[in-house]
C-alpha cells in the first residue's frame, strides 16, 4: 500500500466499486430518463440535463455504464479532493475509497437516479471550491451547476457548501468574501433554472397534477374542522372532486397497509386532474385555501411523512437497496423497450445479497445519521468546509418535510454522505492534532 500512489489507490478503489455495480442498477426512474434521452423530446417531469448528458454518453457506450462512471468518478474524486484538506493524500485516498463502498453509500451511487447524479457533482464541485486556486474554483462552480439542474432541492444544499465553503480570494474581508458567494449561489441557481427551461420541449406542471393534490387530501384527512362538500366547493371553486362527502372519504380510508401509497390512491379517486391552465390555477388557489387555512392538518400530515422519512413509521423493516439491472416492476417489458439487461456475475450476487442483509440493519437507519448529525454541529465550527458539509444536512433534510412527495429512503441520501465526510474529517483533524 505504501508504494501505490493516491491515484493507484483512487483507480483500485473505483474498481472495487464497479465490482458490485457495473454496468449500473436501472429502476423506473432511469429507464424513463434512457427512453426521454433516446427520443430527444424531454419533458420537466425528471431533469432535462441528466437525459441530455446521458444522451452524449451513448455516443461512446450505449445503456446505463456511461452515466455509471461519470457520477461514481466524480463521487470518488470530489471526496478525496475534500478530505485532503485534512489529511494527507494517499491516507484521503484510501478514505475516499473506503467511503465509496461503504454500503449506504455504494447502494445508491449504484444507480442510475438523478440523487447520484446530483451527490457526485455536489461533492465533486465542493471538493474544488475549497481548493486555493481560481482555476478549480471555476471548475468547481461548473459542476455544482450541473448538481443543480439535476434536482430541484438542490439548491437548498449548494446554498450552504457555497455561501460558507467558497473562498473567492482569502484577502477579502468576511462580508465581501460572504457576498461574492452568495451571489456565485444566485447564478449558479438562476442559471439552472433557464438551462433547464431551455432544454424541456414539454412543462408537466407536476405540482399541480401531484404534491399540491395530496397535500389538499391529507389536509382534510388529518384537521380538526370538518368541511362539508358545500363548504369545500366554496374554498376550492374550479377543482373537480369525483365523489362526494370527500372529507369523510379522506379520514375513514384505510392507509395503514401502506401509508404512501394508497394516500397517492386515494387523492387520485378523489381529486381530477388539472388539464389546462385555468384547472391549473383553481388548483394553486384551492391549495392556499385548504392547506394554509387549515394548517393544522397539514403540519399533522407532513409530521406523519417526516416520521416515516426517518425510519420511525410502525411498518416493518425493509431494505431500502435497489439492485436490479432493469425496473423492477416490470422487468422483461423495461430490458426490451431500452434494449438493456444485465446478469451478475457470482461475486456480484453474492455482494447484492449481503448488502440487503445490511439494509435492515441500524447502519441504513436515516435517524441514525440525523441524530449524528445533531452531535457533529457543537465540533463543526473548528472548520468552515466542516460547518459547509453539516448546514446542507442540516438544510437538505428540514427542505423534506415540505417537498417529499413519499418516503423514499434515497431522499435523505445527501444527509448521510454528508454526515460520514464530515465525521471522517473532524476525525481526522483530532488525530492530525494529537
Amino acid at each position: 500500500m505504501r508504494a501505490l500512489s493516491p491515484r493507484a489507490i483512487l483507480v483500485i478503489g473505483w474498481l472495487g466499486f464497479l465490482l458490485y455495480a457495473y454496468p449500473g442498477y436501472m429502476s423506473f426512474d432511469s429507464i424513463f430518463q434512457l427512453r426521454e434521452s433516446r427520443s430527444g423530446y424531454l419533458i420537466d417531469g425528471h431533469p432535462p440535463f441528466m437525459a441530455v448528458l446521458w444522451r452524449g454518453l451513448e455516443m461512446f457506450i450505449a445503456g446505463p455504464a456511461g452515466m455509471l462512471f461519470v457520477q461514481s468518478a466524480a463521487f470518488l474524486v470530489g471526496t478525496f479532493l475534500i478530505l485532503r484538506t485534512v489529511m494527507s493524500p494517499r491516507a484521503a485516498a484510501i478514505a475516499a475509497s473506503l467511503v465509496t463502498w461503504f454500503p449506504p453509500i455504494a447502494s445508491v451511487m449504484a444507480v442510475i437516479w438523478k440523487d447520484s447524479q446530483m451527490t457526485g457533482f455536489l461533492l465533486l464541485g465542493f471538493g474544488l471550491i475549497i481548493q486555493g486556486r481560481r482555476r478549480d474554483h471555476l471548475l468547481g462552480i461548473l459542476a455544482l451547476l450541473a448538481a443543480t439542474l439535476m434536482r430541484h432541492n438542490a439548491l437548498v444544499i449548494t446554498g450552504p457548501l457555497i455561501a460558507i465553503g467558497l473562498v473567492w480570494n482569502p484577502k477579502y474581508g468576511f462580508v465581501k468574501r460572504h457576498a461574492i458567494a452568495v451571489a456565485v449561489w444566485v447564478v449558479i441557481t438562476l442559471s439552472a433554472q433557464v438551462i433547464s427551461g431551455a432544454l424541456t420541449d414539454e412543462e408537466q406542471h407536476i405540482w399541480h397534477t401531484s404534491l399540491a393534490l395530496c397535500d389538499m387530501t391529507a389536509t382534510l384527512r388529518f384537521t380538526s374542522a370538518t368541511i362539508s362538500d358545500e363548504e369545500l366547493a366554496r374554498e376550492a371553486p374550479g377543482v373537480e372532486f369525483w365523489l362526494d362527502h370527500v372529507q369523510e372519504r379522506a379520514r375513514t380510508e384505510d392507509l395503514s397497509d401502506d401509508f404512501v401509497g394508497n394516500l397517492w390512491h386515494l387523492t387520485y379517486r378523489l381529486i381530477a386532474l388539472p388539464n389546462t391552465e385555468a384547472d391549473r390555477q383553481a388548483v394553486s388557489r384551492a391549495w392556499k385555501k385548504i392547506v394554509l387555512g387549515h394548517l393544522d392538518g397539514y403540519i399533522a400530515y407532513r409530521l406523519e411523512i417526516s416520521r416515516r422519512l426517518l425510519g420511525l413509521g410502525d411498518e416493518p423493516v425493509r431494505s431500502p437497496v435497489y439492485n436490479w439491472f432493469t425496473d423492477i416492476q416490470d422487468p422483461f417489458f423495461s430490458a426490451s423497450v431500452i434494449d438493456h439487461d444485465a446478469t451478475g456475475s457470482h461475486v456480484q450476487d453474492l455482494m447484492r445479497e449481503e448488502i440487503h442483509v445490511l439494509g435492515v440493519t441500524p447502519m441504513f437507519s436515516v435517524i441514525v445519521y440525523a441524530a449524528l448529525t445533531l452531535l457533529l454541529i457543537p465540533f463543526a465550527f473548528i472548520d468552515r468546509r466542516i460547518v459547509a458539509l453539516i448546514a446542507s444536512a442540516v438544510t437538505s433534510e428540514l427542505i423534506l418535510f415540505i417537498i417529499a412527495p413519499t418516503t423514499d429512503w434515497r431522499y435523505s441520501y445527501w444527509l448521510v454522505v454528508a454526515v460520514v465526510i464530515s465525521t471522517i474529517m473532524l476525525v481526522a483533524r483530532r488525530m492530525r492534532r494529537a
